[in-house]
């Protein structure tokens, strides 16, 4: 089965704010199901490209370099931001970074810890500062903080299933 391109994804921002733990679950459990995904799996088979595109390391660390963005992003909604930050859509960092010349573990650890500050500071916020919004710059729709949550969780999903189609 063949994934949509992340650009071409549709989302519909309507969730209760109610489901915000649940979320908040899903991000936390990121890095354990790409330690699971990768556990057996050959350094090569990592670092390998397929078609020009990134291997494994390349999209682990790709959620490595949105984490700055993330928290950007939670701190905007945080400020009462009108607009969200942009993405950098070429990836210019991922693709300039050498993820292949390091160690999968490494990489893996170093988003454990990036993402396990994200998820502290996700447990802190009220229910006011859940519901808080702001519009996203590409998609050009106004997400609430839960929406964005959702939206990462999301992204983490999609480059998931990235990293299990190539191995």
């Amino acid at each position: 089965m063949i994934q949509m391109p992340w650009e071409q994804r549709t989302f519909r921002f309507d969730l209760p704010t109610g489901v915000f733990p649940g979320i908040v679950e899903r991000l936390r459990g990121t890095p354990a199901r790409i330690a699971e995904l990768i556990k057996d799996v050959p350094h090569n088979m990592l670092t390998r490209r397929v078609r020009g595109k990134w291997s494994a390391n390349e999209h682990i660390g790709h959620l490595i370099d949105l984490d700055e963005l993330d928290h950007t992003r939670l701190d905007e909604f945080l400020a009462g931001a009108a607009t969200l930050s942009p993405a950098d859509m070429g990836n210019r960092r991922t693709s300039t970074a050498g993820y292949n010349d390091v160690i999968t573990a490494t990489i893996l650890d170093y988003f454990r810890a990036r993402r396990t500050e994200l998820v502290e500071r996700l447990e802190n916020l009220t229910d006011a500062q859940i519901a808080r919004a702001a519009e996203h710059p590409r998609l050009q729709v106004t997400m609430r903080v839960v929406d964005w949550a959702y939206f990462v969780a999301e992204h983490d999903d999609h480059h998931l299933a990235r990293i299990r189609e190539l191995i």
